[in-house]
């Protein structure tokens, strides 16, 4: 049987949050360029806070090298 791609990993929003604020998340060289509207990353984050489904967040894991 084929090894998973992904890792499910529960994570409240406001470690995912503390980890941008301390740089251990953050869009790659490869991401294309940032298009969302501050308002639209606002709204976002507003409706993770008040538990509403948003979906998935896919996060990479980067090598430590």
């Amino acid at each position: 049987m084929a090894e998973p791609l992904f890792t499910r990993v529960d994570r409240p929003v406001g470690k995912l949050v503390g980890d941008v604020i301390e740089g251990r998340v953050g869009l790659p060289d490869l991401q294309r360029p940032f298009v969302w509207k501050d308002s639209d990353v606002r709204d976002l984050l507003d409706s993770m806070l008040r538990g509403y489904p948003i979906g998935y967040c896919i996060l990479w894991e980067a090598p430590d090298d």
